[in-house]
């Protein structure tokens, strides 16, 4: 009897694990067996794409038995009788899998939710009848090739064993394992891994439909939003993403809500010197976070709480400093307005308050706890902006709008630093330059990008202040706050798309494919949600906007022109990040803040407000222009050092 065992591989460090196996296969006692391997790591297509192309060349061999596993399997202590014993029991077998510790024998389908779940209950019996094999280690006979064909590719990876085994009890094929004998599965399952989970969530959806009747059908539909929580709650992961994604939106959604109620109580000279505090204070936020949020997330172990401390120290420092100088600054670009200068003063506390939830947020993230810190920081917008909202109704003054920023500002930095404190043990700030040393060396480039992106963004406004005064600042900063409520758009994209590109990176063609596949993707979104506003925009928003605020509806009608070139550098600034070229955007955003700069010095003096909308829209034009060059450049190097 000709034997075939059959794998396949992703990645270039299962190697090891491949050459440990066969070791072992040839130790098993076997007298004709022939060994293939699948090589998918340069063209990704699947396990089961990978297992097909191994059977496939088997049966030209003339093989009559086929052996299917993962490379991660150990047989030490099994021999060949062993693998062979259930040969006249089943069509498809395996024995007993030892994974994570725990023993399984093979697995059965709920018939009502068409799911695969593994066994952990011994049967009595030696060779016991299953609904599927685990496809870490399955034998199959030549008579089930030939009735059943080869694993479905539409899977991928996981789930396709369920389906194969499934098919064969149609066929009246047993399906069984042999509990006589064990192999270790050395994949850590309990291993956070999103893209298992994902995989797992909806090829079992491919098997349900595929497999399941019409009162099936019903009865999942029914459960469904049961069906979704389990899956959500049942995975980190998932918990966090959502949880963050929900907060951001709610956020937003929240901010704007507030935004409408300014402008509708307060003047639009009032709504510009509000909108120039917080462009103050944000100006050197960036400085404060330092990119200590990417390096901790990244690079802190959860178990060194005292290199934790020290990045908390790194952070407080920080924050004393930007205050500092942002009062400073305030008081020579606004030295003429004591009024401004006073808010600004009083506003800065926000810089504080991120400091300390931002500290707080990366406890949670390297816990894997993001969903804390997005529900309380979805809690306390609620409150802020429900007594901003109350506030102007009862004194319609732009002094008891940042008294009450200053409160809840206040009173949140203080819980978020008991929170802290609370799971720390202790929190000291501490003096400590060579830890913090350690730690800039590592984050400054994302200080950088996140510091000239945010002097872009608010270049225009300082420049509208100190020529056309806060007027102009008001109806301009109006009519961008509808525009900036669709950046949601380019932060969920960013958010899904970058892991992704992570993954697809080393393959050319999948990678180029799945970015031309954006492109347009975006282009279109982008393109029909600017289009939709311009044209919906003018009926709609003199039903928000009070009289004096009515010139902000040309500043949406241009800049959200800027939306589609927004979204495609997004693709290309991804592109960069995961090539490990992020530096280069510092570059680019240093351009396009001089850019930007040239521009609007030049043309609101002439066009005011106006010029500043269709700046934005040719500042990210040319920006697209640039980031298209250097990707294309930074691709083709790379691409070419790895071959």
């Amino acid at each position: 009897m000709k034997i075939a065992w059959v794998t396949t591989f992703y990645r270039t460090e299962e190697l090891k694990n491949i050459r440990r196996l066969e070791k072992e296969i040839a130790g098993l006692g076997f007298s004709d067996w022939h060994f293939y391997v699948s090589d998918k790591r340069r063209d990704n297509r699947g396990y089961a794409v990978g297992i097909n192309e191994c059977l496939r060349q088997a049966i030209k061999d003339g093989c009559d038995l086929f052996i299917i596993s993962n490379p991660d399997i150990s047989l030490v202590g099994l021999t060949a009788k062993d693998l062979l014993a259930g040969k006249s029991h089943f069509d498809i077998w395996g024995g007993a899998m030892k994974q994570d510790g725990i023993t399984y024998y093979g697995g059965e389908i709920d018939h009502w939710r068409m799911s695969g779940g593994l066994i952990k209950e011994k049967p009595d019996a030696r060779f016991a009848e299953r609904d599927f094999i685990s496809g870490s280690f399955m034998i199959v006979n030549r008579k089930a090739i030939d009735r059943l064909g080869f694993l479905n590719e539409k899977y991928f990876i996981y789930y396709e064993e369920v389906e194969y085994c499934y098919r064969a009890r149609q066929m009246e094929l047993k399906v069984g394992i042999d509990t006589a004998w064990k192999y270790k599965h050395l994949e850590v399952s309990n291993r956070a891994n999103p893209q298992k989970d994902y995989l797992l969530a909806r090829n079992r959806l491919f098997f349900f439909w595929q497999y399941s009747n019409f009162r099936q059908k019903i009865r999942e539909l029914i459960r469904s939003p049961k069906t979704i929580f389990e899956e959500i709650v049942k995975r980190p992961f998932l918990v966090n993403f959502f949880s963050m994604n929900l907060s951001s939106f709610f956020t937003r959604l929240l901010n704007f809500v507030n935004f409408i109620f300014l402008i509708r109580f307060l003047t639009v000279p009032e709504y510009g010197i509000y909108t120039l505090v917080w462009a103050q204070v944000g100006l050197l936020s960036p400085l404060v976070d330092f990119g200590t949020t990417s390096y901790g997330i990244v690079h802190l172990p959860t178990e060194k709480e005292e290199r934790f401390r020290t990045l908390v120290s790194l952070r407080f420092f920080l924050s004393l400093v930007i205050f500092a100088l942002t009062v400073i600054l305030a008081g020579i670009i606004f030295h003429g307005s004591q009024k401004i200068f006073i808010y600004i003063l009083v506003t800065s506390i926000a810089i504080f308050t991120n400091m300390m939830s931002g500290s707080y947020f990366i406890w949670n993230a390297i816990k894997e706890k993001i969903f804390v810190s997005s529900r309380n920081s979805f809690i306390f917008n609620l409150f802020l902006i429900s007594t901003i909202i109350t506030v102007l109704f009862l004194t319609r003054r732009l002094l008891a709008v940042f008294i009450v920023i200053f409160l809840f500002y206040a009173g949140y930095a203080a819980a978020n630093y008991f929170l802290l404190r609370h799971e720390l043990r202790r929190l000291v700030f501490k003096f400590d330059p060579a830890g913090w040393l350690a730690i800039i060396k590592q984050s400054y480039v994302f200080v950088l990008i996140a510091f000239f992106g945010e002097l872009y963004f608010n270049l225009d406004v300082f420049l509208l202040k100190g020529m056309k005064g806060e007027e102009a600042v008001g109806i301009y900063s109006a009519g961008y706050k509808f525009f900036d409520a669709l950046l949601f758009i380019a932060a969920s994209y960013n958010v899904t798309a970058t892991p992704v590109f992570a993954r697809l990176a080393k393959n050319n063609r999948l990678f180029i494919s799945k970015i031309k596949k954006d492109l347009v993707f975006l282009a279109f979104v982008g393109l029909g949600t600017a289009l939709g506003i311009y044209f919906l925009a003018p009926p709609i928003l003199p039903y928000i906007l009070k009289s004096n605020f009515q010139p902000s509806i040309p500043v949406l009608k241009t800049v959200t022109f800027a939306l589609p070139f927004l979204l495609l550098n997004s693709v290309f600034l991804n592109i960069l990040y995961v090539l490990k070229k992020a530096y280069l955007v510092i570059f680019v955003f240093l351009f396009q803040t001089i850019f930007n700069f040239g521009l609007n010095l030049i043309f609101i003096p002439r066009y005011s407000f106006m010029a500043a909308s269709i700046n934005t829209v040719l500042s990210e034009l040319v920006n697209l222009i640039i980031l298209l060059i250097i990707t294309r450049i930074v691709w083709a190097k790379y691409y070419a050092y790895r071959h």
